[in-house]
C-alpha cells in the first residue's frame, strides 16, 4: 500500500476505533454514574475510592487526548510530546486496573499467605518490565510531517509486544485463581450474585484475553501505522470491566445488612464470599466472609491498609 493510502486506512480505521472508544466510556458513565454517586461518592478521600476514581476517570485524559490529535493538525514534535502522555497514562491505568484485580483475587482467597507471596511475585514480574518497556517504546517512537490530520507515525520499537505479553499472563494468572477459588467457593454457595460475581471475572478474562492477544498480533501481521490501534480499546476495555467488578461488590455491601451477611443473606447455608471494597476506618477494598455451617461461626477478613498483610 502507498504511503497515502495508509494514511487514509490510519484515519479511517483508528479515528473510528478510537471514536467508539470515547463512546463506550462515556456510554458506561450515564449508565452507571448512580452506582457511583450511591456507593462511592459518600466516602471519597479513602484509598480505594482513589483507586476507583483512577481507574474510571483517567481513561478519558488519554482517549480524548489522542481523539484530539486524530482530528487536527500536528507539527511531529507535537505528535510526539502527546503520544508520549497517552502511552503512559494507558500504562498506568492499565496496571491501576490489574492491580485491583489482584487485590480483589487476594480477597476472595481470604489473604492466604500463599496467594500473597504469588500475587507479589506476579506484580514484580510484570509491573517494574512493563515501566521500562514503555520508556524504551516511548524513546523509540518517531513522526514525520504529513499533510493530512492526525500523526505520521515513521518508527516505533516492537519491545512494546513484549508488555502485552507479560499482561496476558498476569491476566490468565488471576483468571485461574479465579477459577479455582470458585469450584471450591460455589460448591458451598449458590448465592446468586456470588455466582455473577465468579462468572463475570471469567468472561471478563476471555474479553481482556482476545484484546490483549490481537494487541500482540496487530503489530506483526498489520502496517507499523497500525500498530498500537487497539491500544486505547483495551485501556478502555480493563477500566470499564474492572468497574463492573467494583459496583458488583459495592451493591451487594450497601443492599445486604450485616444481619444478613451473618445469616447468610440469599443463601441461608452460606454467607458471601465477600461484602465490601472499600474503606472503613483502616480497613480497605474487602471483607471477606467464608462458607459457615452457622451463623454465629462465621469468619470475617479484610484487606488491611495498615498491617497483617500476611495473614
Amino acid at each position: 500500500m502507498t504511503s497515502t493510502a495508509l494514511q487514509l486506512l490510519d484515519q479511517n480505521l483508528v479515528q473510528g476505533t478510537l471514536l467508539a472508544s470515547g463512546t463506550v466510556l462515556i456510554y458506561d458513565l450515564l449508565c452507571t454514574l448512580d452506582q457511583e454517586v450511591a456507593y462511592v461518592w459518600s466516602n471519597p478521600w479513602s484509598i480505594s475510592s482513589l483507586l476507583f476514581f483512577l481507574n474510571r476517570y483517567l481513561p478519558f485524559v488519554d482517549t480524548f487526548l489522542s481523539l484530539n490529535l486524530k482530528f487536527s493538525r500536528n507539527t511531529p514534535e507535537k505528535c510526539l510530546s502527546h503520544f508520549t502522555a497517552v502511552t503512559w497514562l494507558i500504562v498506568i491505568g492499565t496496571l491501576i486496573s490489574e492491580a485491583i484485580l489482584m487485590l480483589r483475587t487476594y480477597a476472595i482467597w481470604e489473604r492466604k499467605r500463599s496467594i500473597f507471596v504469588i500475587l507479589c511475585l506476579l506484580a514484580l514480574f510484570v509491573f517494574p518490565p512493563a515501566m521500562i518497556i514503555t520508556f524504551l517504546e516511548v524513546k523509540s517512537l518517531k513522526y514525520g510531517p504529513t499533510s493530512l490530520r492526525g500523526c505520521q507515525l515513521v518508527h516505533a520499537s516492537p519491545l512494546i509486544l513484549v508488555a502485552y505479553i507479560l499482561l496476558v499472563v498476569s491476566e490468565t494468572t488471576l483468571a485461574v485463581l479465579t477459577a479455582i477459588k470458585a469450584y471450591r467457593h460455589l460448591r458451598h454457595s449458590q448465592s446468586r450474585w456470588v455466582v455473577q460475581l465468579y462468572q463475570d471475572g471469567i468472561v471478563f478474562y476471555f474479553f481482556l484475553l482476545g484484546i490483549s492477544l490481537a494487541n500482540i498480533i496487530v503489530p506483526i501481521a498489520a502496517p507499523p501505522i497500525l500498530a498500537n490501534w487497539l491500544a486505547t480499546p483495551q485501556r478502555v476495555i480493563h477500566s470499564v470491566l474492572c468497574t463492573r467488578v467494583l459496583f458488583l461488590i459495592l451493591r451487594q455491601r450497601s443492599g445486604t445488612s450485616m444481619t444478613n451477611r451473618l445469616s447468610g443473606g440469599l443463601d441461608s447455608q452460606t454467607s458471601p464470599v465477600f461484602t465490601s471494597f472499600m474503606e472503613n476506618d483502616t480497613t480497605m477494598d474487602m471483607t471477606i466472609m467464608g462458607p459457615t455451617n452457622s451463623a454465629l461461626s462465621t469468619s470475617a477478613y479484610s484487606l488491611d491498609n495498615t498491617s497483617d498483610n500476611n495473614r
